[in-house]
């Protein structure tokens, strides 16, 4: 599940329904890679999302059937308030924004009013701690635009992530990190992190595979919008440098901050980017970041 800051959950309750979203199989055309508009309507928010998971589970299909597991993609739903599903009181913390995973129901629940949130606050909070400027130098834009954010491919990232549990899940290893998190010993806590971090690094390989396919359109501003993101799932931003640097953690808790997120998201862009394998390669990364052993291959 994804971190959540500062939404209200006024928004969510003031908001519609679910929206299921067909995911088919995507593939490069002729019409070139495939990517989420700038422009955040509820509209190009559906087509974003719908385009971003089969370009997803599009690229996890081989790795899951080279494990010989099958490859048939989550549901996907889109909802604008508080959603009912057979996992969890979706009415509790940050359960009323968040987007997530839902093993009993095999499907990925995508918040709607979180989606403009992630890189409109990092600009928001780089702009607050004087580290913007470099951003904007960097990709030739203004930082004006930066404030704008690209909220659709930040919701493409988070639910990137949530479908790394997908992945877990279909993959077998999710039971693995459940045995491996019981009880309340330090040890499982760094599991239940390592399950959680392996899904990050299981954002930055599908996307960065993506990208280096020809599936999804690739360039430094999308790049920095998966970057916004993950810092600002991370939260802490407080201390952000310049160039998305942050001080190391000296204790990882859940999900990790800012800095522990962005080395996992980063690790899997590495990984998709070169072609390694993102099962294994991500569960490796997550158990040598917490100290933990990987799952079975």
């Amino acid at each position: 599940m994804s971190r959540r800051s500062t939404l209200t959950l006024a928004i969510v309750l003031a908001a519609a329904a679910l929206h299921p979203v067909a995911v088919a199989a995507a593939a490069p055309t002729a019409a070139g890679p495939a990517f989420c508009a700038p422009q955040r309507t509820p509209a190009s928010f559906r087509s974003c999302i719908a385009a971003a998971a089969a370009a997803y589970t599009a690229l996890w299909a081989p790795e899951l059937a080279a494990r010989g597991r099958s490859a048939t993609p989550p549901t996907i739903s889109i909802f604008t308030r508080v959603p009912l599903n057979p996992c969890f009181d979706a009415t509790a913390g940050d359960f009323a924004v968040a987007s997530f995973w839902c093993d009993k129901s095999v499907t990925v629940y995508v918040s709607a009013p979180a989606s403009p949130y992630w890189t409109r606050e990092y600009a928001r909070e780089a702009r607050r701690q004087g580290v913007l400027a470099s951003d904007a130098r960097r990709l030739h834009r203004s930082q004006a635009r930066l404030l704008r954010g690209l909220p659709n491919q930040g919701a493409a990232t988070e639910l990137a992530h949530e479908l790394g549990h997908w992945v877990q899940y279909a993959s077998g290893i999710d039971a693995y990190y459940y045995a491996k998190g019981q009880g309340p010993s330090r040890m499982a806590d760094r599991y239940r992190s390592a399950f959680e971090l392996s899904a990050d690094c299981m954002a930055g390989w599908v996307q960065g595979r993506a990208a280096a396919t020809g599936r999804w359109r690739d360039s430094p501003f999308i790049s920095w919008a998966g970057l916004a993101t993950m810092a600002e799932l991370g939260g802490d931003l407080d201390r952000m440098k310049p160039g998305f640097r942050f001080p190391k953690e000296t204790q990882i808790v859940a999900h990790g901050g800012a800095a522990t997120r962005l080395t996992m998201y980063r690790n899997g862009l590495a990984l998709g980017r070169r072609g390694a394998d993102g099962i294994n390669g991500c569960a490796g990364a997550a158990a040598r970041f917490t100290g933990t052993l990987a799952p079975p291959a």
